[in-house]
């Protein structure tokens, strides 16, 4: 026996889609054709998720089409290709504006304040127009993690965090920055591909369950996000990695949207 159940994931629930299941071919566009041992066949938008061919099971994860409105938010990225910043080295990031962590060029930036999290200390930093694009610097001595954020306040209000890791092998757990809407890394540790990494999502402090989290990566190629998870009753959720480089989690509620960069150097 070598054919398996399909199923696919919409929405954070499993449903079957197809049975004995003996041939699968991913084709362009994400599309993927699928056969069964009946002679039955299919073809759907999806990316394939999960394989558990022991228990004779495969996940697909639906493909949504782009929307028309898309929503603008925030996110920034370390000026740095390591992934993390030396000791006494100054750390620097840049903020951007677009969607599905492609820059809209045409956007611009209503009122901007951007903080600095060390040790349970919250602190304003400063920002500056470096060339077109926003940039914050930060040479005091810094060492550990330290959390970075932006508050943009307009027609709506935006938030965009970052952890920061100064020097090597910190792997403690990081307290929430208290933002109104926040994506939080459930256990900081280095991002590994072929792992899964978990996130919490917290409206005024409390878990926020059931809202979609959107999910991308620096080199998609993908118009809209390629990944959308819906959060449990913790308000927790897993992405598995898959990719190299930064990922961006994005969620929205009410009139704010909010942005986590999951930094990585690789």
């Amino acid at each position: 026996m070598c054919e398996a159940n399909v199923y696919i994931n919409r929405s954070g629930q499993e449903e079957l889609l197809m049975e004995s299941v003996d041939r699968i071919v991913p084709g362009e566009d994400h599309s993927i054709f699928m056969e069964n041992i009946f002679g039955e066949r299919r073809v759907i938008k999806a990316r394939i998720r999960e394989m558990e061919l022991v228990h004779h099971r495969i996940i697909l994860e639906e493909i949504r089409e782009a929307s028309e409105s898309r929503h603008l938010e925030l996110w920034l990225e370390p000026d740095t290709n390591h992934g993390h910043f030396h000791p006494g080295e100054e750390v620097s990031l840049k903020l951007h504006k677009g969607y599905n962590m492609c820059i809209d060029s045409e956007a611009g930036f209503s009122v901007l304040q951007a903080f600095l999290v060390n040790e349970g200390v919250l602190e304003e930093v400063d920002m500056h127009d470096h060339h077109g694009t926003m940039e914050i610097g930060i040479n005091q001595k810094l060492d550990g993690l330290v959390q970075v954020y932006v508050r943009e306040q307009g027609d709506q209000e935006r938030y965009a965090i970052t952890l920061v890791e100064v020097g090597h092998h910190h792997h403690h757990g990081m307290k929430p920055a208290g933002l109104p809407l926040e994506i939080v890394p459930c256990d900081y540790s280095h991002a590994r591909l072929g792992e899964n990494y978990e996130i919490q999502v917290l409206k005024e402090g409390q878990p926020l369950a059931g809202v979609e989290v959107r999910v991308t990566y620096s080199s998609t190629q993908n118009r809209d996000y390629p990944h959308r998870l819906t959060t449990d009753e913790e308000g927790r959720a897993k992405l598995f990695l898959t990719a190299r480089g930064n990922y961006l989690f994005s969620v929205s509620d009410d009139n704010i949207i909010s942005t986590f960069t999951l930094i990585k150097s690789f």
